[in-house]
């Protein structure tokens, strides 16, 4: 009876949510289509302006075809002239026909305030986008006149426009995917902590649909983002045609020529004299004794790029290659959680784990990699991949009966395999080292069994890794990452022990900014005083500032509680994982710089530590003190969903805005409906 009472008292609330959101979207998102459609005073004159009634000044004209035709020697902007107004402007409506996707355009306007054209703001019509054709103003009173003003525009650059409307009322548009964002947003915050189904400690197959479900969002989100974001294929690359046609011939070296200048220098890793004195190169390859190879790793071209050319005929595209992997990465990424979530912290609450899954599938930022799956990206997508599927395989052998020796083999393989793709993925392995130790000391003949099926892939395909860096640049520890042609010398390059607060800073504890223009999200300043060198790419995101949860590897009491709570060897286990993760990240941010795909690298092992302490901390609360955990947890998981979708939008290269910019914008009137 009283969960009976219980679950009506949460369906009139649900009940009330939903109104709440559906009100929400017609007269808040919406507010601009009444405020113009309902205009009983009359305050919103509309009126109609056709071409030959504008004043368009430093282009040519043809009014009989509609066109305006920039001409650099008329100056350098294109000024659209509205006169006569004489009523208070709602809104502008343009009706253009634009031989590129996007006009970018400045508003300069007059009304009761401002006489002389003393305010000004940006805008953008975009084919594809219906929105754009208007912008919504909030002027001070009558405006006399407006100019549209458009800079930059090409000689000869032409554009038909057919009219332009004051105050066409705005349409009318129910956003589903906006509703439903902010349904289940407002529903999450409420269930999370009051739900018997959240609360439960006991998971049954419906908990497990909800993550299931969870993982599909991230991963429809994603192949979205994909198809709306790198439009130039770019098959022409080195890695995956010049670097897969050498490995079919069985060649190490790559068949680029060296030119004269490059063989002359005496230092030809130095950048900036390649740069000074023209010299031709090869971008990002690896110059070694007169001829170029590559340096990325050979495990993705091997197992991937040359069976697909041996069997079409064809070059593998990188950016698919991206994807897959990394959907698979977060596929048995998640698996991983999972399983260790429930055998460490067994009476947690399902709300726990299914914020956990959120907030870990936001860090890794599958996101980012499905906006900019560049061929930079296939090293990361593919090593991570088998580091995941590696410890998903050891979560399941380690926490079974540890009979299978089959999984310990497909570990083994997975964790050696992803070395030859990203070198630094080595330290991966050390996180078994606490479980391998235990497992010695409990089963100790046995374990020598367990211990050689370990061994031979890391013997056999390391020995492979090494004489394939021998023969090529004589040391079997060398992978051609010192002798790259890239932005810095490797070769002659240091990197200091001073260099790493500076470091930290960008790359962990630095706050991102924030701002009322879309994507809201965007990169922290880099700047700093270090007399010294080290790479910060494009899209700086430090890991805290984007996943918050993090800050609670710093904080000693949940570390006194995870110590209080279990025995000696968890919290050994659990110390060791997060030291190892600082570490690789230190050693990461020495060796290669700040940038968001190698903080990715690291990011799932510092935010399963920070998983676990929370959770053992939520699992040991009072039923009060749990519901708000886990509601603030839950905002903790919107806004880190929230920061990975929007810097993914962003990108630090900007694929989606340049090759969708229809999709970009689209989006971007979604959010910023008051536009």
């Amino acid at each position: 009876m009283e969960n009976t009472a219980v679950n009506r008292k949460h369906m009139i609330t649900l009940s009330i949510i939903f109104i709440i959101c559906v009100l929400t979207e017609v007269f808040v998102c919406n507010a601009n289509s009444f405020r113009m459609g309902l205009n009983p005073s009359g305050t919103y004159e509309q009126k109609k302006y056709t071409l030959d009634q504008l004043e368009i000044t430093n282009a040519d004209v043809n009014t009989a075809e509609g066109t305006v035709t920039c001409r650099s020697d008329y100056g350098g902007s294109v000024f659209i002239h509205i006169k006569d107004i004489d009523t208070t402007i709602g809104s502008i409506y343009m009706d253009l026909t634009i031989p590129d996707s996007v006009l970018h355009y400045v508003v300069c306007y007059t009304d009761e305030a401002n006489a002389k054209f003393y305010r000004s703001f940006d805008r953008e019509y975009v084919t594809g986008v219906d929105r754009t054709k208007w912008f919504v103003c909030h002027l001070s009173g009558r405006s006399a006149e407006m100019i549209i003003r458009l800079d930059g525009l090409e000689d000869g650059y032409s554009f038909s426009l057919k009219e332009i409307q004051v105050n066409k009322p705005v349409p009318f548009c129910f956003l589903v995917t906006r509703f439903m964002a902010l349904f289940l947003i407002a529903s999450g915050i409420y269930l999370i902590g009051r739900s018997g189904f959240f609360l439960s400690t006991a998971k049954n197959w419906k908990h497990n649909i909800v993550l299931a479900a969870v993982c599909a969002v991230f991963l429809l989100i994603s192949i979205i983002i994909y198809n709306n974001s790198y439009g130039d294929v770019r098959l022409n690359l080195m890695y995956n045609c010049d670097f897969t046609d050498v490995l079919i011939k069985r060649q190490l070296h790559l068949d680029i020529d060296v030119s004269d200048s490059l063989r002359a220098l005496e230092n030809p890793y130095d950048t900036s004299v390649r740069q000074t004195q023209g010299v031709e190169y090869s971008w990002d390859t690896a110059y070694y004794n007169g001829k170029y190879y590559c340096y990325f790793g050979v495990v993705p071209a091997l197992l991937f790029f040359v069976p697909y050319k041996l069997i079409t005929g064809t070059y593998l595209q990188c950016n698919i290659v991206v994807m897959v992997s990394y959907a698979v990465y977060m596929l048995f990424l998640d698996i991983t959680l999972i399983r260790i979530m429930r055998r460490a912290v067994a009476d947690m609450p399902f709300g726990m784990e299914m914020t956990a899954l959120t907030i870990l599938n936001a860090a890794v930022n599958i996101f980012h990699f499905a906006a900019e799956p560049s061929f930079y990206m296939v090293l990361y997508a593919v090593g991570l991949m088998f580091v995941a599927a590696g410890f998903c395989c050891f979560a399941f052998w380690y926490t079974g009966r540890r009979t299978n020796r089959l999984l310990l083999f497909l570990g083994a393989v997975c964790l050696s395999l992803a070395v030859g793709c990203r070198p630094p993925l080595l330290m991966y392995t050390l996180l078994i080292i606490p479980f391998g130790i235990r497992v010695i000391m409990e089963k100790r003949k046995a374990a020598i069994a367990d211990m050689t099926v370990l061994l031979i892939p890391y013997l056999v395909i390391g020995s492979a890794l090494a004489a394939y860096n021998y023969l090529r640049f004589d040391s079997i520890f060398e992978f051609g990452v010192k002798y790259q042609l890239t932005a810095q010398d490797q070769v002659h390059g240091t990197s200091s022990l001073y260099e790493v607060p500076t470091l930290l800073w960008l790359g962990l504890f630095q706050p991102l900014h924030f701002s009322a223009v879309f994507p809201y999200v965007f990169s922290p300043d880099s700047a700093n005083n270090y007399a010294g060198h080290f790479f910060i790419g494009p899209g700086l995101t430090s890991l805290t500032g984007q996943t918050p949860l993090l800050w609670t590897l710093f904080m000693p009491f949940v570390w006194k509680k995870w110590r209080t709570d279990h025995d000696a060897f968890p919290c050994i286990a659990l110390a060791f994982s997060a030291g190892t993760g600082i570490v690789m990240l230190v050693l990461m941010l020495l060796n290669s710089g700040v940038e968001w795909r190698y903080t990715s690298e690291v990011a799932p092992i510092l935010c399963i530590a920070a998983i676990l302490l929370t959770a053992n901390i939520v699992s040991r609360a009072d039923q009060e003190v749990t519901s708000f955990l886990l509601t603030l947890l839950f905002l903790t998981a919107v806004y880190s969903f929230a920061v990975s979708f929007f810097r993914a939008i962003a990108g630090p290269f900007g694929y989606t805005r340049t090759y969708h910019p229809d999709f970009y914008y689209a989006l971007e009137r979604a959010f910023s409906f008051w536009k």
